[in-house]
């Protein structure tokens, strides 16, 4: 029961409220509104020692509610619903002069620590009243009113930076939703950045505190003018910023206020930029919140479901070892609510983003600003991650099957903004997630990345400069550069990223071959240009710093350093020398490490080997398949029994498809034998006759001669009849039948058959083919009908378009398809992304990824590895700064040309890499113009400043 001075300090928040309501309300209208607020108007100033008790004194009377007096004294919950009840009720007449009141004395009731417990719309009565009350506030954005809706998120901030009011699950997402609404609805925009801060600062509260499993840490007021966007800086003068920013802190200064009347020393945070660190660890399953609940923010007026239903049942099944019980998985979640509320929230944030606009609103960006928003979020969130979210694999598990799918609707946007953003996202992934998604950053890096960077002729300029952007400050962690090499350019499952990326950069730099349309600018082109090499230099700047760091060197460009180096009798062992242990780095524990260090450098290498020839023998294959499995079987990368052989067509990377099919029909004994093995390697137990025929023909392309595709197709029926005994009544049936099938394939599908065969002449065509009998016409009017709707289309198809861009061999193992996913359907049409059926093809490709490559990360740490690194760029780089320094007499162009020539000098000379070495400096040297000094220009006595250092 509360004492009257608790009574006075609650009369003066919630009095001058009903005050309001009373004066405002209609007496028709609200008319049980007014009464209500006038029965609690006059028990709160009865003098009576017990104004809110009932006159029926029950036993639910002495039940604690949610209200308190801010001392020790508590509200029952009959007092509390007393009180609350007219100010819900005022919430829901949807007029301004009453809702207003109404939701600034609920904020104030937050703010001062008035109502304490957790809302939970499916929790006792006391949290039900909380869950209504927050419900109430929610609704009110609807009313469309600038002051309204201010006030609403005042209330919601408040709500969720609160301690003693505790939000979590339905209720915080809802809070979520109904700002992310408000910034989407509202006219006003000052409101719409007021809203969008409100979002920031929620986000970091629930992250912060998921990292400290607390909601007692401190967590201090973001920097607005960090999220300010270009269309959001037009207040010149800054006064909107600052009335957001002044907004923000007043709130979180308010709750502080009233919870820690004396403030501790706390720790900087420096706005939201590192605001979720903490040493927390996370190690539960991500499939403990797969069921989590929130109905709301899944509701199919706001969300699009149907897209990763499927994905969702799929994955449940990875990420859990076992289907744990469904009480045992609910008590995890009441255990872990912190971890639950990032979960949702993060969750639904993907999901926003991935929402699909009308087809008019892709090329706007002001209608587009719902998937912008959500897409920034996420930026912001990533970029900002503490060490629980890095590493917890229920993160990892949802970063996986939520935002990637995210960055696959995105990244094929050709809305500028959501590009960009799509970027910055996954350089967050690259940079602070790499270890835990290997497999996700293999797929995407070539997606979004290398796809973008390898058009040279025919690019999107905006797209591209964005690229090469993200590469430059890609390159400013040097450990990224040597993690991506270690784990993809030495994996054989992977593609050659850092190979590719270079490559990429160095036909960037010298531009558009001649001959060559573009659709590029000059002075577009020189920008990319030069850009590209700014990309080059950083990526040896950035392997230089690794090695320095690794090897301890104080002074990168100390010339006695450099003596002492070359000098030394073993300079040649210097990496070595340090990685076996003769001398040990500060803090090494033993010998034993070092040597197991060495033994990874070994087997890292001989992965790298292995890699490059495998590559070798399927580059010859491509040429001359007899000679390409004759090198692979010398090389004991295939063995040479048919079915061996078989296996690796069946399944390897990056094969010609219609040369798989050229072998597989050939009448020699080998070739004839594979054939066999190939087509016995397949069960088409229980499937339909079309759908064998189209699993049969994913992996290659018939051939173009008639006694091959006979060879390969008599095969294919007897092994069908072998698998379905009772289909036909013989194999000679399956194989005309076959033959059939591709016709009516070809007819049906190919645009230039202007006469197409109808369900009838296909029945005709085949009448007496099982053994003199006519099959049923039932089944052969069913294969019509599955044919003429669903094309049999080989793999190659999804590839035909990316090998007709390659002019190089540099290609990547395994995901050409995937790459021209995306390329395709944006060829197709413009304005429209990614389709679900796409998404679904991409999904199987991350498990096929992720099943070859087992995700084993390695962390680079030895400086050997830039051996082959340097194996791999010293000739692009070596082009690439050559010729502009010989061409151009820009000063910018030339500074850029010597400071790679002094880093590529730097790293093969420390790296004992003599022969690299020398070809740098001696390219230098040829620029000094030293053998003609009447011709020397500035730029050749720059050339000699930067020899004389070396």
């Amino acid at each position: 029961m509360a004492s009257s001075e608790a009574d006075s300090r609650l009369s003066q928040v919630v009095a001058r409220a009903l005050e309001k309501i009373i004066k405002n309300a209609s007496w028709r209208k609200h008319s049980k509104l007014a009464h209500q607020c006038k029965a609690l108007l006059e028990r709160l100033t009865s003098p009576s020692d017990s104004p809110l008790a009932s006159p029926d004194s029950e036993p639910e009377n002495s039940i604690p509610g949610p209200l308190h007096d801010g001392g020790a004294v508590e509200y029952s919950l009959f007092e509390s619903e007393f009180i609350l009840s007219p100010l819900i009720n005022a919430c829901a007449t949807a007029f301004n002069k009453i809702v207003d009141p109404a939701v600034d004395c609920i904020q104030k009731l937050i703010a001062y620590g008035y109502l304490r417990g957790e809302a939970d719309p499916s929790g006792g009565p006391e949290a039900q009243l909380l869950s209504k009350l927050i419900e109430s506030v929610c609704k009110c954005h609807d009313l469309s009113d600038d002051a309204i809706e201010l006030l609403v998120l005042k209330t919601l901030l408040s709500a969720v930076t609160s301690v003693s009011l505790r939000i979590h699950g339905d209720c915080l997402l809802q809070i979520v939703r109904t700002c992310y609404d408000i910034y989407l609805g509202s006219k006003n925009v000052v409101n719409q950045t007021t809203a969008k801060a409100s979002l920031v600062q929620m986000l970091v509260i629930v992250f912060r505190r998921m990292e400290a499993d607390s909601s007692a840490v401190p967590v201090q007021p973001i920097v607005v003018a960090e999220l300010m966007e270009p269309i959001e800086k037009s207040d010149a003068d800054g006064s909107m910023t600052q009335f957001v920013q002044g907004f923000i802190t007043k709130i979180m200064q308010d709750i502080d206020g009233v919870l820690n009347p004396v403030t501790p020393s706390r720790v900087s945070l420096g706005g939201h930029d590192g605001a979720f660190e903490t040493t927390a660890v996370e190690t539960t399953n991500p499939a403990d919140l797969l069921d989590s609940t929130d109905k709301d923010m899944l509701d199919a007026k706001y969300w699009e479901i149907s897209m990763y239903k499927t994905a969702l049942e799929g994955r449940k099944g990875e990420l859990a070892d076992g289907e744990a019980d469904r009480d045992e998985d609910l008590e995890i979640q009441i255990g872990n609510k912190f971890k639950r509320d990032a979960f949702l929230v993060f969750r639904a944030l993907c999901k926003l983003s991935m929402k699909t606009p009308p087809k008019e609103a892709l090329a706007d960006p002001l209608l587009m600003r719902g998937k912008i928003v959500a897409l920034e979020l996420l930026k912001i969130l990533l970029e900002n991650a503490g060490t629980v979210f890095r590493t917890s694999e229920r993160f990892l598990g949802a970063i996986k099957q939520y935002l990637c799918l995210s960055l696959l609707k995105n990244s094929a946007s050709t809305l500028m903004i959501v590009f960009q953003l799509s970027c910055s996202i996954f350089i967050s992934l690259v940079s602070r997630f790499r270890a835990g998604l290997k497999a996700e950053i293999g797929v995407f890096f070539p997606m979004i990345v290398l796809r973008v960077l390898e058009n040279v002729a025919q690019p999107n300029f905006q797209q591209k400069m964005i690229v090469l952007r993200f590469l430059d400050k890609l390159c400013l962690d040097s450990q990224t550069l040597v993690d991506i090499f270690i784990n993809y350019d030495c994996d054989v499952n992977s593609s050659n990223i850092f190979e590719r990326m270079v490559n990429g950069l160095l036909k960037t730099a010298q531009g558009v071959p001649p001959g060559v349309a573009t659709t590029l600018l000059p002075p577009q082109e020189a920008t990319m240009k030069l850009e590209a090499m700014r990309c080059l230099v950083a990526i040896l700047r950035s392997m230089g710093d690794w090695m320095n760091k690794q090897l301890r060197i104080p002074d990168p460009y100390s010339t006695k350093r450099f003596e002492d180096v070359e000098n030394s009798p073993e300079a040649g062992n210097v990496p070595m020398a340090i990685l076996n242990g003769d001398e040990p780095a500060e803090g090494s524990d033993s010998h034993s490490e070092a040597s197991n260090e060495a033994s990874d450098v070994l087997t890292i290498e001989q992965r790298r080997a292995y890699k490059l020839e495998l590559q070798e023998g399927i580059s010859l294959f491509n040429r001359k398949p007899k000679k390409g499995i004759e090198f692979l079987i010398k090389a004991n990368k295939v063995g040479d029994s048919p079915e061996e052989i078989a296996a690796f067509l069946k399944n390897a990377s990056d094969l010609n498809k219609t040369l798989i099919g050229d072998y597989l029909g050939e009448r020699e004994d080998l070739s004839l034998k594979v054939m066999h093995a190939y087509v016995d390697s397949f069960d088409f137990q229980g499937m339909e006759f079309d759908e064998a025929i189209r699993a049969f023909l994913q992996g290659f392309r018939l051939p173009g001669e008639a006694q091959k595709i006979d060879r390969i197709m008599e095969k294919f029926a007897e092994r069908y009849c072998k698998c379905n005994p009772k289909a036909f009544t013989s194999a000679d049936t399956a194989y005309v039948l076959a033959y059939s099938v591709i016709m009516l394939n070809t007819d049906s599908h190919n645009p230039m058959v202007k006469n197409k065969m109808s369900a009838d002449d296909f029945i005709r065509n085949n009448r007496g083919i099982d053994d003199g009998k006519d099959l049923p016409e039932e089944y052969l009017r069913s294969l019509f009908e599955r044919i003429s709707r669903n094309e049999i289309k080989m793999k190659e198809d999804d590839l035909s378009l990316h090998q007709k861009q390659s002019v190089n061999s540099n290609r990547i193992l395994g995901l050409d398809n995937i790459l021209n996913i995306v390329i395709r359907k944006r060829d197709e049409d413009q304005h429209m992304e990614t389709s679900d059926d796409l998404i679904r093809h991409m999904q199987e490709q991350f498990k096929e990824k992720a099943r070859k490559s087992k995700s084993v990360y390695y962390a680079a740490t030895d400086v050997v590895i830039l051996r082959f690194m340097i194996e791999v760029c010293w000739a692009p780089m070596l082009a690439a700064f050559s010729v502009p320094l010989d061409q151009s007499d820009d000063e910018v162009v030339i500074t850029l040309c010597l400071e790679g020539f002094r880093y590529a000098i730097h790293v093969t000379a420390v790296m004992s890499m003599k022969t690299h070495r020398d070809a740098f400096v001696t390219s230098l040297a040829k620029f000094t113009s030293l053998h003609s000094p009447a011709d020397i220009k500035q730029k050749n006595i720059y050339a000699i400043k930067v020899r004389i250092l070396f």
